[in-house]
């Protein structure tokens, strides 16, 4: 009958200790955090028949350790995921230009100058020339936006620069709005030009 008794303390020691040491495991944890609350009620039913009384201490003592140990790992795991999930929401903002002015006050310097037009004997130039400086401390790309606006507040015309792999304190010139149809010349040389959206990566 003893022998019986004392089962119950030596299970609950052996399930406590088994939890203890696949308790940092994420995903298996689980089960520990099961074994660990077996192993406490087999600890207190051999208390309860005043059987192993130390090994049966013992054996509750190490299924509650344990039991902190998943509950702390799930918690530390928990954290270290919101951190990835924040970090991943931030660099998606960044890229996705939800974050311009941030971008322009901390990240790039954006010039844009005035909008050129070159008459050819066969064809007629255009340009708007755009200055990217990277204040980043590392290399960084930018994809910049550009709308000209004509006085009633409409889009005449948008365009996009692409400074890829600017390093550090480095700056580029860029020609945009070379590209646009002779019916439109004319507007965009009156037309306000302003940063539209800005994203970084």
């Amino acid at each position: 009958m003893e022998k019986a008794k004392s089962g119950f303390a030596t299970a609950g020691l052996v399930l406590g200790i088994i939890g203890l040491c696949t308790s940092f495991i994420p995903l298996v944890n689980n089960l520990s955090f099961v074994f660990a609350l077996i192993g406490i009620l087999f600890c207190m039913v051999s208390l309860i028949k005043r059987a192993s009384k130390g090994m049966a201490i013992a054996g509750a003592i190490v299924c509650i350790l344990t039991c902190v140990a998943v509950v702390n790992s799930q918690q530390a795991l928990s954290n270290s995921l919101n951190e990835v999930i924040d970090t991943f929401n931030d660099d998606m903002e960044t890229i996705s230009g939800d974050k311009m002015e941030e971008i322009l006050a901390n990240d790039v310097d954006v010039v844009l100058g005035d909008f050129e037009v070159t008459e050819g004997e066969w064809m007629t130039d255009t340009a708007l020339m755009v200055k990217v400086t990277n204040k980043n401390s590392e290399m960084k790309s930018f994809s910049i936006s550009i709308e000209a606006v004509a006085e009633d507040g409409s889009r005449i015309e948008q365009d996009t620069v692409y400074a890829n792999n600017l390093n550090s304190g480095q700056s580029q010139d860029f020609k945009s709005f070379n590209l646009v149809s002779s019916d439109k010349i004319e507007a965009l040389r009156n037309a306000t030009f302003k940063i539209l959206e800005v994203s970084m990566y």
